[in-house]
């Protein structure tokens, strides 16, 4: 199993936009209206996705297989967690893995490429918001040594209500 992780550029947006768009369904489609395709319009077209790659405080990766882009990772460099003592740290936006490949220790290798990130950029702590929907996510960073911090909601109209809920997890480095 032949696994790098790439920096991507703004000329790479549409395969991300691409893969996004493989990705999503296969998780998420049960916490909106209409399955979620206002969401995926808004938030995974290739504009949107080259925007956010060229703010300099956004990092987006792919995890390659074999040569392939099977998942990736955004990071912000520096987000502030509300409610938390230190506001050095890093954030981790986005992490996802294409179904078929998950089980391989290819989300742990992001992680750990998320969490060297905070270090080379001495930050204090990493964290992430999950879904309080999303149990086997919860397992996974636990595994991975975060533990929940706090709760917030979102306010997509389009979201069922029931799914709104989100756990703010936070790894101290």
């Amino acid at each position: 199993m032949n696994t790098e992780i790439k920096l991507l550029r703004p000329q790479d947006a549409e395969a991300l936009s691409a893969l996004c768009l493989r990705i999503y369904p296969q998780f998420f489609l049960y916490l909106w209206h209409e399955n979620g395709e206002w969401y995926q319009n808004e938030k995974y077209n290739a504009t949107q996705l080259r925007s956010e790659i060229e703010n300099p405080n956004s990092q987006y990766y792919f995890l390659l297989l074999d040569n392939e882009p099977v998942g990736y990772l955004k990071l912000n460099l520096h987000n502030i967690l509300p409610n938390f003592p230190s506001q050095n740290g890093l954030e981790v936006e986005r992490i996802y893995l294409l179904q078929e490949t998950q089980g391989r220790g290819l989300g742990k290798k992001l992680m750990d490429f998320a969490v060297e990130q905070a270090r080379i950029l001495q930050k204090d702590h990493v964290f992430l918001y999950v879904m309080d929907s999303s149990l086997d996510s919860i397992k996974f960073y636990e595994m991975v040594n975060f533990v929940k911090f706090g709760r917030k909601f979102l306010d997509f109209v389009q979201m069922k209500e029931e799914f709104r809920g989100m756990y703010s997890m936070i790894r101290n480095l």
